[in-house]
């Protein structure tokens, strides 16, 4: 699948980690709490365009708005600098909408993992303060991990047809803004906003391809073949016995000024 990216910049999700509880102090310079939160994604619109398809293919992916829980591991260095790790999980879907007709959709069930580590510099530096503001950046990965039963709907050509598919695993980066509360000398409260940057995910597909070889199904039969354009005196022979079969390539004809080619797939 040829899939082109219509927006710069991916925002993948953005979290809002609010009433995190069980910021319990192990010692003076570690701290751990439990987090729960929800995340809010954008969506990313695609084309699969030739080879791949002969007219272009609108699409557009998106995950679904859901709850997250996670656990933080921060270490205070000094003054105003901290780190932290953190791992967060969420169940999703992974939703693959095709926009051009005829409009279709694949929901796939999908268990996201969030795991990293993170700068946190505190806009004071008093830790007997009670509550202090933060800005956080840092970098990690994000796991986008199919079900059994979401890959056996994909593989199979009669539902999904996307026989290449698996678990994806995509470099993010984060950033966020947020406030500690400390009511005890164990426990305290947090709440923060966290935005991460990355690509949307693969799922084994390619993201650009220009690659003619290709596998197709015919019956019962797995045809391992190439794929060349036409020439024009084989277009001109084969566009108009498939506007016959399908008048629809007729009808977009007439609305588009490009010059739409025929693929012809020879046995390798």
């Amino acid at each position: 699948m040829k899939v082109r990216g219509t927006n710069a910049a991916v925002a993948l999700a953005v979290g809002l980690c609010l009433s995190s509880v069980a910021h319990a102090q192990l010692k003076d310079n570690i701290e751990i709490n439990a987090f729960g939160g929800g995340s809010w994604y954008s969506s990313q619109h695609f084309e699969t365009g030739f080879p791949q398809s002969v007219t272009p293919v609108l699409g557009k992916f998106r995950m679904d708005n859901t709850w997250l829980g996670g656990l933080r591991l921060g270490v205070y260095s000094r003054g105003h600098w901290s780190q932290e790790f953190f791992f967060s999980y969420e169940p999703n879907h992974a939703n693959m909408i095709r926009t051009s007709a005829p409009a279709r959709s694949i929901s796939l069930s999908t268990k996201v993992i969030n795991y990293g580590v993170n700068a946190i510099y505190y806009l004071n530096d008093n830790e007997s303060e009670k509550f202090r503001p933060f800005l956080s950046a840092g970098l990690g990965g994000t796991a986008y991990l199919l079900s059994t039963e979401a890959k056996s709907f994909a593989i199979d050509p009669l539902r999904g047809n996307l026989p290449d598919i698996d678990n994806s695993n995509e470099l993010t980066f984060n950033y966020g803004v947020g406030v500690k509360s400390r009511t005890a000398g164990w426990l305290g409260f947090r709440a923060d906003v966290r935005g991460f940057v990355g690509r949307n995910p693969s799922f084994g597909l390619a993201r650009r391809s220009s690659d003619p070889n290709a596998t197709v199904e015919v019956g019962a039969r797995r045809v391992a073949v190439r794929a060349r354009e036409s020439t024009p005196e084989e277009r001109g022979v084969l566009w108009p016995r498939l506007k016959a079969v399908n008048p629809f390539f007729g009808q977009y004809e007439q609305i588009t000024t490009r010059h739409i080619p025929v693929v012809i797939l020879e046995p390798r």
